[in-house]
């Protein structure tokens, strides 16, 4: 049945060259801003030496992040709208106005300042970055998915770079950067927006995108999970002294992290699902973990360092595969994103209070919720094996066919076919669903272009094969070579 939420297609088309750089730019700014203030105390109390006190107020940044993404995911934006709610530019604002008086308020009472004040103004903070990134969301969904992961990859490794900038400046030159790198990077978000627009799917409704993605609790739980034990990473960097070293090593793993999420996605885009995804990050964790229980200096310091590589990994990673899962399910990439954000960030909330716990009683040392987060770990490597596969956002769902061995032979045969016909991306993603018997509206709604594109891809493929009708599309699947080849091979 025709969704009224269901619109035509607003063309994905390679960005430029400039609104590549303005996109990577300006969400680079949001990362050097979360970084800062997830790793180091940049711009609150800088003279604050209890450790418990900076895992509370981190603690507090990752509620407000996660309320925020729990906020946006219920958002309806008017795709035929050019400018999104004004809360998040509000948001936006609240963190660059948290960061410039908060310094001149402990500056004016030449003292900490209070705990609750301190508290409120991190959570401020973390729902700010959160407008700040659900508000690039839309953005990238509006491009073409190898881009979407390129721009979330490159902006994170340039984001590692500037993190590395304001934390080497002067104290005064840091707060300045932090007031003034959201504000540009909203600037920069509303020019790339006033070219490109909204993606269509911006404007369909909670309950409907809801419906549409079908994610199961244990969607939930598994990035929860996860959470748990980049927190805990996370809050041991934390207690090591702040010095070039670190710094340096810091904006390393980010460019590590990055250019591994890059080099994956380039590869294996459109050949492995989410869940892969998921267990592939097990390495980082395992080792990470397993060398932080056993050393201690350097080499703990580095296994912190990776487990913040395996988190950028896997962020930059879910959010490509959560946009191009958002066009084909039919739901608003701010839910998909949304949900994953807000249970990433609440498990992360999770690591820092047990790191918290450990802090202020004494009794347990982070080498011991090292070898705890190790046991979630394997937890989780369980659970994933089998969790509902629905349970991750991949946009191809196992169900189309009945028989997954079959379909695993078909889909070898099609892709065979596809490569030897010379179809494009494009192409072929339409040639998949022909092969499966759709018809042009479902392929429209499944790809999100209009029923004219798909008669112009239909067209070019059967002109690239030689064919001329479905049928002889399908006996070209069968003889595993493009239809106007059939005839030499019979003859």
């Amino acid at each position: 049945m025709e969704k009224s939420t269901r619109t035509e297609e607003i063309p994905r088309q390679a960005p430029s060259s400039a609104v590549m750089l303005c996109v990577v730019g300006g969400l680079s700014l949001f990362w050097a801003c979360f970084f800062t203030l997830l790793m180091r105390n940049s711009f609150l109390d800088p003279s604050l030496e209890n450790l418990w006190y900076h895992l509370a107020l981190r603690i507090a940044l990752l509620v407000g992040f996660g309320a925020c993404a729990f906020g946006v995911s219920r958002l309806r934006v008017d795709s035929t709208a050019r400018r999104p709610p004004l809360v998040l530019f509000a948001g936006v604002a609240a963190f660059s106005l948290v960061a410039a008086l908060s310094p001149l308020a402990y500056l004016a009472l030449n003292a900490p300042l209070p705990l609750a004040f301190d508290l409120a103004a991190w959570a401020l903070s973390g729902a700010g970055l959160g407008c700040l990134f659900f508000l690039w969301v839309p953005v990238v969904s509006n491009m073409d998915k190898s881009f979407t992961a390129r721009c979330m990859a490159f902006s994170a490794a340039c984001g590692g770079f500037v993190y590395l900038i304001i934390n080497l400046l002067p104290s005064y030159f840091s707060i300045t950067m932090l007031v003034v790198c959201p504000l540009a990077s909203l600037v920069a978000q509303r020019i790339v927006a006033h070219d490109a627009g909204l993606c269509e799917n911006a404007g369909i409704p909670y309950a409907t995108s809801k419906e549409n993605a079908g994610l199961s609790w244990s969607f939930g739980i598994i990035y929860i999970g996860y959470g748990i034990v980049f927190g805990l990473g996370a809050g041991s960097i934390t207690q090591l002294s702040g010095d070039v070293a670190l710094f340096g090593g810091t904006a390393a793993f980010i460019l590590l992290g990055s250019g591994i999420a890059l080099a994956f996605m380039n590869r294996f885009s459109g050949r492995m699902s989410q869940i892969d995804v998921l267990r592939m990050v097990f390495p980082f964790l395992v080792v990470s973990l397993v060398c932080m229980t056993l050393f201690t200096g350097v080499l703990y310091a580095l296994s912190n360092l990776l487990l913040l590589a395996g988190y950028l990994f896997l962020v930059v990673v879910s959010v490509a595969f959560e946009v191009q899962a958002s066009r084909a399910r039919k739901a608003s990439p701010l839910f998909f994103v949304g949900m994953s954000q807000m249970a990433l960030s609440g498990g992360m909330a999770g690591g820092f209070a047990l790191g918290l716990l450990a802090s202020a009683t004494g009794t347990i040392d982070f080498a011991v919720l090292s070898g705890i987060a190790l046991g979630l770990v394997v937890l989780l490597a369980l659970f994933i094996t089998f969790a509902p596969r629905r349970a991750t956002t991949d946009p191809d769902e196992a169900a189309d066919t009945p028989d997954t061995h079959e379909q695993g032979h078909w889909k070898v045969r099609c892709a065979a076919v596809a490569h030897d016909a010379g179809l494009s991306a494009r192409e072929t993603e339409v040639f998949f669903l022909l092969a499966k018997g759709r018809g042009i509206e479902h392929i429209q709604n499944k790809l999100c272009i209009s029923g004219h594109t798909v008669k112009t891809h239909t067209y070019n493929i059967y002109r690239k094969m030689g064919i001329n009708s479905r049928e002889e599309l399908l006996d070209a699947i069968e003889a595993g070579v493009p239809g106007a080849l059939q005839s030499r091979y019979r003859s």
